[in-house]
């Protein structure tokens, strides 16, 4: 086996040994590296893949030769920059162990797979452009200086192996290249594989074709860039959960109850629910999730936490509603039992007498204990020097009103004085009118509330019959007063 035959071997069995690239760049992996060796043939461009299997003619470099790095960009799409070296010959112009480098820039495009997904067997074209450097500097060639391979080695230029080159030639030593090929990639695991590949090489400035050659490579590739931790195939820079192996369609994170929710969003993951209630569920249906529900097996409002409202005091009435809710009540005195504010045993909503303990049937005082009572209890206070009633003392006015109405009910020809007082500040005259207009205030103000006009009369007794002494503030407010007496009793009904 000649030493060429034996680089060519050597180079193989090295990639193959080695070989464990990732799958080709791809928007999960944008990076890559490949490392190999490769082989020049310049015969092969005389026809169309002339000689181009017939490895005789390549000029094989050993591994570690030529240098590849690729970056995805988007799509199918992916760039590279590459780079090789090596002592080459050009066996058509019986060039040997001329010092060769070929370095540039490609575009590739891969021919299955999509832009995130690799397949295991994964051709690619690919285009591109270079700069070579092979000296030719000391070749030139033209119709009257034809060039011989037999130049090259010595040959008798009258041997029938010598070949004769015409066109116009003017040797460089370097040149730029337009290159065009195809090359797959055998990914064997998630993260390496081996290439081959086979580019063509032309020098659009020369008008013949002895610089232009085939360039054939094969090595390993390694891909990276991006991690997965938690190896669902996803990179951890587009997994939301790089730590937990998940989903695609849920971006890297899992849904283990299977309700096409994923569980970083899944308020109960481990239970199928529904996307309204964030993957729970709502058991007795009221519209609040079990997990949020603090009575789940019973339907029950929000404002009480998913629970029905209780009526404590089992009179029909929800807690929520009752002003009352330790007491039975009625709902017309909200859920609250009615009252016996005089304490007679006749609750108020019945007692005609409210404020007075009586006797069946209605609650109020026997008749005389009512008439005995019309002035009891009744203050009426006045703004200073004036008959204007104070507004608090108007509920009094109108319960007094109640009390004279009942006792009408049993002496309907009463008749009632309305005697109004002062204290002794002023002048007589003066007060004997301001207690005359006081009690005319009250007058009109019972009458207001029912009262006939013709059982009342009003009377102003200025400061003669003081009910406190004049000798303190407190006790000539209590001589500003009026007074309801009983002027005619008339007969009981």
């Amino acid at each position: 086996m000649s030493m060429k035959k034996f680089n060519l071997v050597l180079t193989l069995a090295f990639a193959l040994l080695f070989s464990a690239s990732v799958n080709a760049q791809d928007s999960r992996n944008p990076w890559g590296i490949s490392i190999g060796a490769h082989a020049v043939d310049h015969t092969s461009v005389r026809g169309m893949f002339d000689g181009f299997f017939d490895y005789d003619d390549y000029s094989i470099v050993p591994p570690l030769s030529k240098l590849s790095l690729i970056r995805h960009l988007g799509g199918k799409f992916s760039a590279d920059l590459t780079a090789s070296v090596g002592e080459v010959d050009n066996k058509r112009m019986m060039i040997n162990d001329e010092f060769f480098i070929n370095a540039g820039l490609g575009l590739r495009y891969k021919l299955l797979g999509t832009e995130s997904e690799t397949k295991w067997f994964d051709p690619y074209v690919r285009v591109g452009a270079s700069y070579s450097h092979f000296d030719y500097s000391n070749v030139s060639i033209d119709a009257d200086n034809p060039y011989t391979v037999a130049q090259r080695t010595g040959l008798n230029d009258d041997n029938p192996n010598s070949d004769m080159i015409y066109g116009d030639f003017d040797g460089q030593k370097a040149y730029f290249m337009l290159q065009g090929g195809l090359g797959i990639n055998f990914w064997l695991t998630e993260h390496f594989g081996f290439n081959v590949a086979s580019d063509f090489n032309g020098a659009p400035s020369v008008e013949n074709d002895y610089v232009n050659f085939f360039q054939h490579s094969a090595g390993i590739t390694f891909k990276f860039g991006k991690q997965d931790r938690d190896k669902d195939g996803i990179p951890d820079e587009e997994d939301e959960c790089p730590d937990t192996w998940g989903l695609e369609e849920f971006n890297g994170c899992p849904d283990t109850d299977g309700d096409g929710i994923p569980d970083h969003l899944d308020a109960c993951p481990e239970v199928p629910g529904l996307p309204e209630f964030d993957g729970c569920v709502d058991t007795d249906g009221d519209g609040i999730a079990d997990n949020l529900d603090e009575c789940p097996n019973e339907a029950g409002p929000a404002e009480n936490n998913g629970c029905p409202w209780p009526d404590t005091d089992g009179d029909g009435i929800t807690d929520n509603l009752d002003e009352c809710p330790n007491e039975a009540g009625p709902a017309e005195n909200n859920g609250c039992p009615w009252p016996d504010t005089d304490g007679d045993g006749f609750t108020d909503n019945v007692d005609r007498c409210p404020y007075e303990a009586g006797v069946a049937p209605d609650g109020c005082p026997e008749a005389a204990q009512m008439v005995e009572n019309i002035n009891v209890g009744f203050v009426v206070e006045f703004d200073y020097a004036k008959s204007t009633i104070r507004e608090s003392s108007k509920p009094r006015i109108e319960q007094k009103a109640k009390e004279i109405k009942r006792a009408l009910e049993v002496y309907p020809d009463m008749t009632l004085y309305i005697d109004g007082h002062t204290d002794n500040k002023g002048s007589a005259a003066y007060n004997k009118k301001l207690s005359k207009e006081r009690a005319t205030s009250i007058d009109k103000a019972l009458e207001a509330y029912g009262i006939d006009v013709d059982v009342m009369t009003p009377r102003g007794l200025g400061e003669e019959v003081p009910k406190c002494t004049n000798d303190t503030d407190e006790g000539r407010q209590c001589n500003r007063r009026v007074e309801v007496t009983i002027k005619s009793l008339g007969d009981k009904k």
